[in-house]
């Protein structure tokens, strides 16, 4: 079997950073020791030659996962496309990272999300306890200096790497404006080459948020992508959960109250797709890089890609 071909990363790169389509697929890796089970799911896919990357997380809401740098080499290495690795402050301190990091260089695990992590308190592991020597910025930092063949105190390292690209998350909504606005400016301005959103749910936000990206671009001379996350909502539950329990995201009355009357009618799915859909075309009309979720449910994005 062909092993994976290093330059699908810098070709992936190149459509992320220009006007064309890109869409990459939350893979999120269970507490489990096999993971083939999803991946069998995934191999039936249509959508899979649309996609340019998959997305591993990192123990979200610090519940115990599969280690997401593992996931994203299987992943890469099974389907021969490109995985993102999530990776947090929350866990590791700044010599794990580096060490991960240039470990992960030499197996072609180049693309990076870098969290600065959900708090434990969320999570089942109750005697963890959160590392957070810096946050996401300084992960930016340490690739940085990993890139000019350097650790993050200045000394050279052996060896030649291959880049390393750096990608951050942002929330899709907040009450207050200019505090999301400076977080997407830092972010920037410390070498995001890509920030993929919170699921967005309001064709104004999108538009606000890529007016800023623009302007920050501008301000910088850089070329950060703003890539709009996407989660299909197929119940009720499904968005008073995301509405209330998951920060930075924002679904509107108008949704919530017609998925609960569609609940009461026992069509709660069939409405909650065909807004997920109606969703899915008007923020295309903006731009076509969405970053897809569906915790671990490919057949719903499946269905969305038919729009």
């Amino acid at each position: 079997m062909p092993g994976f071909e290093s330059n699908k990363i810098e070709s992936f790169i190149d459509k992320l950073q220009k006007g064309k389509k890109c869409y990459t697929y939350e893979f999120s890796a269970p507490a489990s020791f096999c993971l083939e089970k999803l991946f069998c799911g995934l191999k039936n896919q249509s959508f899979l030659q649309e996609l340019d990357a998959f997305i591993c997380t990192d123990s979200p809401l610090g519940k115990l996962k599969h280690s997401p740098i593992l996931a994203s080499l299987k992943l890469q290495n099974t389907f021969k496309i490109p995985s993102i690795a999530t990776i947090s402050m929350r866990d590791k301190n700044t010599l794990a990272l580096q060490s991960e990091l240039i470990g992960m260089n030499s197996l072609d695990l180049r693309l990076v999300l870098a969290l600065t992590g959900d708090p434990l308190r969320l999570g089942n592991q109750p005697q963890a306890k959160g590392v957070f020597e810096g946050n996401s910025a300084l992960l930016l930092k340490i690739i940085d200096a990993l890139n000019l063949n350097k650790d993050i105190n200045g000394e050279n390292l052996q060896g030649i790497p291959k880049r390393i690209y750096p990608f951050c998350v942002l929330n899709s909504y907040a009450k207050n404006k200019e505090s999301l606005y400076k977080k997407m400016r830092e972010k920037i301005r410390n070498g995001a080459l890509a920030i993929f959103t919170q699921p967005i749910y309001d064709e104004s936000i999108a538009k606000e948020l890529l007016k800023w990206c623009d302007a920050i671009n501008l301000e910088f001379r850089t070329n950060c992508a703003l890539v709009f996350g996407f989660f299909p909502i197929a119940s009720y539950k499904t968005a008073l959960f995301l509405h209330y329990k998951l920060p930075g995201v924002f679904v509107s009355q108008e949704w919530l109250k017609a998925l609960e009357i569609a609940k009461k009618n026992g069509k709660e799915a069939e409405v909650g797709l065909q807004k997920s859909k109606e969703l899915f075309k008007a923020l295309s009309a903006l731009q076509q890089k969405f970053h897809f979720m569906s915790a671990n449910k490919p057949e719903i994005i499946a269905q969305i890609l038919k729009t």
